[in-house]
């Protein structure tokens, strides 16, 4: 899978074995970049490799 690759929060979740609440959290904390489309965050595949 390319790492230009966007994705949900539920699919962030599932990539990550961990809830959404969680991944929400994360990016209100700031650990884990992500933009807000709309209503809707967005998190690029990219940034979860730059967390590990």
């Amino acid at each position: 899978m390319p790492n230009d690759e966007i994705l949900t929060v539920k699919e962030t979740a599932t990539l990550l074995k961990t809830t959404r609440q969680q991944v929400r959290k994360m990016i209100a904390n700031e650990e884990l970049p992500a933009v807000k489309v709309g209503r809707e965050w967005r998190v690029l595949r990219a940034g979860i490799m730059e967390f590990f």
